[in-house]
């Protein structure tokens, strides 16, 4: 069955999300069982907001900060659609991205608002995923 132009351009969005995504959380992509990264991360609870956060500061937010503006912008205005979302694109993002912790949906849901946060990005009154 053919696709509509809405669903093209749907997947085209969805497909920059994801690599505006890679481009903030290069460090951990493929690197959920490297030694090195959770030996510099220490123990991370995925359902714990202050070891999520300090897991963020420790690899993601100072590479962001070496960003252009343009690509920092770029990479709120994906993490602000994702918050309107239902959760399942962050979802199959994250646990697609093998990162060093948070390896179930469950998990990727209490993530993502962590992210959202630290970015400075709004979230609405219901979290992704509920």
């Amino acid at each position: 069955m053919r696709k509509t132009a809405q669903q093209r351009l749907a997947e085209r969005e969805a497909c920059a999300r994801s690599e505006l995504l890679d481009s903030l959380f290069d460090a951990w992509i493929g690197q959920a069982a490297n030694a090195g990264t959770l030996a510099r991360l220490g123990p991370v609870d995925p359902l714990n907001t202050q070891d999520v956060a300090r897991a963020l500061k420790v690899d993601i937010e100072k590479p962001f900060t070496a960003l252009t503006r343009e690509t920092q912008a770029r990479i709120k205005a994906a993490l602000t659609v994702l918050t309107n979302s239902n959760g399942a694109e962050f979802r199959a993002y994250w646990l697609d991205l093998r990162a060093p912790f948070g390896a179930t949906e469950a998990e990727a849901d209490a993530i993502f608002p962590v992210v959202a946060r630290t970015f400075g990005v709004k979230l609405p009154d219901t979290s992704p995923g509920s």
